[in-house]
């Protein structure tokens, strides 16, 4: 049991090692001849967060989605969502408007 207690006192602090030092980390764990799945798998059962303040960086191909506006003028014509980016997106005009708001919420959720 006290080998076991030494080695996550000793994860405890490579991870705040790590995090305190600003390297990403599979950086950090191969200057400091860590394997990365192992700081991972003592992170998650010592129940420690990862580091706050950093956040996954969005390719390039990803643009946000922006709502311009939503019209809906006669039966007859689709539905438009008008997107930011010049982006249009048409639905069917028999579509009900509920359907059409929820879809929104959807759409805003995932940007």
């Amino acid at each position: 049991m006290e080998a076991r207690t030494n080695a996550a006192d000793i994860w405890r602090r490579h991870i705040s090692a790590q995090q305190a030092s600003g390297q990403s980390i599979r950086a950090w764990c191969r200057a400091n001849a860590c394997q990365e799945h192992s700081y991972y798998w003592w992170r998650a059962r010592l129940k420690l967060q990862p580091a706050r303040g950093r956040r996954r960086h969005r390719p390039d191909s990803i643009n946000p989605i922006a709502f311009a506006e939503v019209v809906a003028t006669g039966m007859a014509e689709p539905i438009r969502l008008r997107l930011g980016g010049q982006r249009e997106l048409l639905l069917p005009a028999t579509m009900a408007l509920e359907q059409v708001a929820k879809l929104v919420h959807v759409i805003e959720a995932l940007v």
